[in-house]
């Protein structure tokens, strides 16, 4: 059977995504990241647009000392972490994260994201199913 996509392929480069979203969150935004919450998040692939269907792809920068709002979305995500140090409270258990650390938090798991003081922790994020994403599309005035 062949498939034929609606989008063409992407392709994006680990350091890239890491200058890009490092660069957006000490400007407080630019390019595709949007200051949301005290942190930088970058929606980079998703059906909203228009280059993916079935996951979402989007980085994010939390300065130090973060800490994200408790929250839970019925995607399952996959986030590899691309530079700092901290941690994903999912359920109660704390996982210690740094550079290189891959984590999966389960759909509709309760959440919540911290960097250490050191510095910026940056994280490559993947979301599936789509949805949950549309959050970070708008500048928090117009969500």
């Amino acid at each position: 059977m062949t498939h034929t996509a609606t989008y063409p392929p992407t392709s994006m480069d680990f350091a890239d995504l890491k200058t890009e979203i490092l660069r957006a969150l000490a400007d407080g935004g630019s390019g595709d990241g949007i200051m949301h919450d005290g942190r930088v998040i970058a929606v980079k692939t998703s059906p909203s647009k228009d280059n993916g269907s079935a996951i979402v792809i989007g980085t994010a920068a939390l300065p130090p000392g973060y800490s994200t709002p408790t929250h839970s979305h019925a995607s399952e995500e996959v986030a590899v972490f691309l530079s700092g140090s901290g941690g994903v409270d999912i359920d109660g258990i704390v996982f210690p994260v740094s550079e290189g650390t891959v984590l999966v938090t389960p759909a509709n798991s309760t959440h919540t994201t911290f960097s250490d003081n050191a510095g910026p922790l940056v994280v490559l994020w993947f979301y599936a199913p789509p949805g949950s994403e549309e959050r970070w599309l708008q500048p928090p005035d117009q969500e």
